[in-house]
């Protein structure tokens, strides 16, 4: 089955549980890797056994984070980078991906943002492209990129997935790319599915703060409805990281703490 992991932002150690089912097997401490050391790690490996590495990134602080690679980490130039999400007209994803591309030394062509247009029109423009990117794994119903990362909301939501939406409401119908209008995305935007979401061999969920912290409680316990918290339906096809902070963990390691009182 997939393997979950907590990495705490703040400490020197991670908490690892065999399976998503078995949180409280937190406890486990080993020496904790940062985001960018799992990105290298997972991009050097893929260029050598398949001569790319595709990686779907968001956008805001988490791209931040990768820009701080080393420029030596990988060969950029094997290296493709995809996008979960975008906002139409302000593209910001677009313009973000492409400072953290020349800050690790990936080519503008390897670049692959979503066009201009209307929204359903790019959504699917964008789908034929995952579809058929040879950096892309389409051996499955839908793509299956290399590495996904993904920010959270306090309210759950990852990409521009958002509780109890349309778009988080059309998980396992088999699209791939999906176009929507939503206030809290400040009207239009394309993003990828949960479908695609899942399908990545690695998903990597960004989680820190202490007002993501009741959040991080409902995703990792599974106290949610079928919709209503998109971050806990996340579960990459291999594996799924979670990168969080003391502030983010202290609700869940409450919870645990009541439970293991209670027996």
């Amino acid at each position: 089955p997939p393997r979950s992991t907590l990495f705490p932002y703040t400490t020197l150690f991670r908490s690892v549980t065999p399976t998503c089912d078995d949180w409280h097997g937190l406890g486990v401490h080993v020496p904790s890797p940062s985001l960018c050391d799992e990105v290298a790690a997972a991009a050097r490996a893929c260029i050598a056994e398949k001569g790319s590495f595709s990686l779907c990134i968001p956008g805001g602080s988490v791209v931040a984070a990768l820009a701080q690679m080393p420029a030596d980490a990988f060969d950029a130039s094997k290296v493709h980078l995809f996008f979960a999400n975008e906002k139409i007209p302000s593209y910001p994803c677009k313009e973000g991906g492409l400072d953290a591309a020349k800050k690790l030394g990936v080519p503008e062509a390897n670049v692959h943002a979503f066009g201009e247009g209307e929204p359903a029109a790019v959504a699917e423009s964008y789908s034929s492209l995952l579809a058929s990117h040879a950096s892309i794994d389409n051996s499955g119903a839908v793509p299956s990129v290399d590495m996904l990362l993904l920010g959270t909301g306090p309210d759950g939501h990852v990409g521009c997935l958002f509780p109890d939406s349309a778009e988080i409401k059309a998980s396992r119908a088999g699209k791939v790319v999906l176009a929507g209008n939503d206030a809290r995305a400040d009207g239009d935007f394309v993003a990828i599915s949960l479908d695609v979401m899942n399908a990545a061999k690695c998903v990597i969920v960004s989680a820190a703060g202490a007002g993501r912290a009741e959040m991080v409680a409902k995703a990792l316990a599974g106290n949610f409805g079928p919709f209503d918290c998109p971050a806990g339906l996340v579960e990459a096809e291999e594996e799924t990281l979670w990168f969080t902070d003391e502030g983010g963990i202290s609700k869940f390691d409450e919870d645990i703490e009541d439970d293991e009182d209670e027996e």
